[in-house]
């Protein structure tokens, strides 16, 4: 397999998986929601590993940890990122705070990033080096929080969708749209389901779908390009919410 940095790449593997909608507020208390979702991931008809990802949702403040374990003859690669999130009233938009990234394997990164307050500035540190970034026009954001967009957008009836993602050492413009329906098998059932595919690509083909009666979460996942050939399917998850 071509190097290739595996943590950008799981932008592609796992969308949507949570919303602010997700946990309920009572007076007086504080409630704490966490979530876990783990998908199986094939190489082929090769099992690969997994990524899972963890969300902690507290009023309108989102942690979020994605995580690939991933192996391929013999050579075990993937890592991290963890997200701090909040959801803007004034923009109606989940924002990115700050991020960390660590990955290893095919290509090994270790990264941080914060974003201003009105989210259109970043600056990176990137193995020791500083970087700034700046769209006065559009807010710029990590794929943990494009992640919690889209999904949000899909329960809202959006069909297009457009990002401006910060990378470890660019910022990649992206976009996404529902091109139909599908009834999808899963382990769970066969559900209903929202067909998303990243659009302006000629490189790739990425086919995320997102189960309606499962709180729009996705249950499986295809992406190619190259000699890469990657699916996914949801195998496991979980909600608890927690009362301070």
């Amino acid at each position: 397999m071509n190097k290739i940095n595996f943590l950008p790449f799981m932008l592609f593997f796992l969308l949507l998986t949570t919303s602010r909608f997700g946990f309920s507020q009572q007076a007086d208390v504080t409630s704490v929601d966490e979530q876990r979702y783990v998908y199986k991931v094939y190489y082929k008809k090769i099992s690969i590993g997994k990524m899972i990802r963890e969300l902690q949702l507290k009023d309108d403040q989102i942690k979020v940890n994605t995580i690939a374990d991933l192996s391929f003859l013999l050579m075990k690669f993937g890592g991290n990122q963890i997200s701090n999130i909040y959801w803007d009233e004034k923009s109606q938009r989940y924002l990115s705070k700050q991020f960390s990234r660590k990955s290893v394997g095919f290509s090994t990164v270790s990264m941080s990033a914060r974003f201003s307050s009105n989210g259109h500035n970043s600056t990176i540190v990137n193995n020791g080096k500083t970087t700034q970034y700046s769209n006065p026009d559009e807010y710029l954001v990590d794929f943990n929080t494009i992640l919690l967009q889209i999904r949000e957008g899909l329960k809202a009836g959006q069909t297009d969708f457009e990002f401006f993602m910060q990378t470890s050492d660019s910022v990649a413009h992206y976009f996404f749209k529902v091109t139909k329906k599908e009834m999808i098998d899963s382990k769970f059932g066969k559900f209903e389901s929202y067909r998303v595919e990243q659009m302006k690509k000629k490189d790739r083909t990425f086919i995320a779908w997102f189960a309606i009666a499962l709180d729009h979460q996705m249950i499986k996942f295809a992406y190619k390009r190259n000699i890469l050939d990657i699916r996914g399917e949801l195998s496991e998850y979980s909600n608890m919410s927690i009362i301070d």
